[in-house]
C-alpha cells in the first residue's frame, strides 16, 4: 500500500503539472489577446516576443525556438495588434506577411532603439527596448519595400561590393609595388595601363614570385570590373523601363545608378514636411553642436542612408567638372559662384542638396525638371 500511496501520489502531481502548464498556455494567449503593441526581437530561429497593452504595461513576453513556431504565432495575432520589429536581416520579410494578413506593423532603425535599451545586451532586454521606442514619437518607421524594390535594392548593393573589392585589389597592387620601389598614380586608369607594362618590363627590379602575384591580382581586378559593368548595364536598363527613373534623371547629376538607388529605398516622400527635411534624411545637412543661444553649425551631419549621399555628391562632381567658367547659364553661374566661395568639395555638398530637394519634388507628382537658360526663372517643374 505504501508503494501504491507513492505512485498515487506521483500521478497527482503529474496531473498537476499538466493543468498548472494547460494553464500558463491560456493565460499566455489570453495576454497575447489582449495586448495592443507587440515587439519581436528578430533572429535565424529564436524569437523573443514581449506585449503591452493600450496603457504600456508589459503583459506579454515569450521565447520562440522555431520559424515555423514563430509563424504559427503570427497567424494568431489579432488584426488589432501593432507588431514592431527592428531593422535587420529578414525584417522586411516578416513585415510584408504581417501586412498581408492585416497586422499594422512598423520597423524601427536599429541605431535609435539600441538607445532605448535598459541593461545588457540580451534578446529580453532588446524586445522590450523594441516597445519603448515604438512609444517615442519622434522616431520614423523605415518604409515597408515591395518584393522588386528588394530586389532592385540586392542589385546595388552587389554592385557596391564589386566597387569596393575592385578598389581593395587596385590599393594592394600599388601598394605591394611600391614596396619594391615602383610608385604608381590612384585610379582606374593607371592600373589598367601601367601595371600590364611594369610585368612585361624586365629592367623593373621585380622578384618573379611578386610578379606572378600582381598577375594573378590584375586578374582578378579585371573580373570584378566586368562584373561591376554587368550590374551597371542591368540597373541603367531597369532605369530605362522606369518611368520615374526617366523623370528623376532629368535633374543634373542623376544618372540611372542614383533614379534606381532612391526608387529601390522607397522613401515615401510625402512624410517628410518639406524638401529640407528630405534632405537631412540622407544626412546632407550641417550637423549642429548648439547650447543656450550658440548655434555651432559643423560639417555634414552624415546621418541615414551612406550608399546614396555618397552617390549624390559624386553626380554633383561630375556636374561640376563638366562647368565652362565662360558658361552664360544661370545653373552654371551659381555653381561657379559656389566654387569660388566655398571650393569644389562643399559646393559639391551643396549641388546634392539642392538635387535631393528637387527629387523629393519630382518623386510626389508626374513632372520632368526643366532648365530654361538664359531667363529669369532659372528652371522649371513640367508635365
Amino acid at each position: 500500500m505504501r508503494h501504491g500511496g507513492i505512485l498515487i501520489e506521483a500521478n497527482d502531481s503529474e496531473g498537476e503539472a499538466m493543468k498548472k502548464h494547460t494553464t500558463n498556455n491560456q493565460s499566455l494567449s489570453a495576454d497575447v489577446s489582449a495586448c495592443s503593441t507587440v515587439a519581436v526581437d528578430l533572429a535565424k530561429r529564436v524569437f523573443q516576443v514581449a506585449g503591452e497593452d493600450a496603457l504600456g504595461q508589459v503583459i506579454f513576453e515569450e521565447r520562440i525556438k522555431s520559424r515555423e513556431a514563430f509563424q504559427v504565432f503570427l497567424r494568431e495575432l489579432p488584426p488589432s495588434v501593432t507588431v514592431l520589429v527592428e531593422t535587420g536581416p529578414g525584417a522586411q520579410a516578416w513585415a510584408r506577411l504581417l501586412q498581408m494578413q492585416g497586422n499594422p506593423v512598423r520597423i524601427l532603425p536599429a541605431q535609435l532603439v539600441a538607445s532605448h535599451r535598459s541593461g545588457p545586451k540580451n534578446d529580453r532586454n532588446d524586445a522590450l527596448a523594441i516597445l519603448r521606442a515604438g512609444r517615442d514619437c519622434k522616431i520614423s518607421a523605415v518604409p515597408i519595400k515591395s518584393a522588386a524594390a528588394m530586389a532592385m535594392q540586392a542589385l546595388h548593393r552587389a554592385r557596391q561590393g564589386y566597387v569596393r573589392r575592385r578598389t581593395a585589389v587596385g590599393n594592394q597592387m600599388r601598394g605591394l609595388l611600391l614596396e619594391h620601389g615602383v610608385a604608381m598614380a590612384q585610379g582606374e586608369t593607371a592600373i589598367s595601363q601601367l601595371v600590364p607594362r611594369i610585368l612585361e618590363d624586365a629592367t623593373q627590379p621585380l622578384p618573379d614570385l611578386l610578379r606572378e602575384l600582381i598577375a594573378e591580382l590584375l586578374g582578378e581586378w579585371s573580373q570584378l570590373g566586368d562584373r561591376v559593368n554587368v550590374l551597371t548595364g542591368r540597373l541603367e536598363m531597369a532605369a530605362k523601363e522606369d518611368e520615374t527613373a526617366k523623370r528623376l534623371m532629368t535633374v543634373r547629376g542623376v544618372g540611372p545608378i542614383i533614379a534606381t538607388a532612391l526608387i529601390a529605398k522607397q522613401t515615401e516622400p510625402e512624410r517628410f514636411a518639406n524638401a529640407r527635411l528630405f534632405a537631412a534624411y540622407f544626412g546632407l545637412v550641417p550637423s549642429q553642436h548648439s547650447s543656450g543661444e550658440k548655434t555651432r553649425l559643423g560639417g555634414m551631419s552624415k546621418r541615414g542612408d551612406a550608399y546614396l549621399r555618397s552617390l549624390t555628391i559624386q553626380g554633383a562632381h561630375a556636374v561640376l567638372r563638366q562647368i565652362r567658367p565662360d558658361s552664360e547659364q544661370p545653373d552654371d553661374k551659381r555653381l561657379q559662384r559656389w566654387i569660388n566661395r566655398l571650393g569644389r568639395k562643399e559646393a559639391a555638398v551643396r549641388l546634392a542638396n539642392r538635387n535631393l530637394r528637387i527629387l523629393w519634388v519630382l518623386l510626389q507628382n508626374d513632372q520632368t525638371y526643366r532648365r530654361q537658360p538664359g531667363s529669369g526663372q532659372e528652371a522649371t517643374m513640367s508635365h
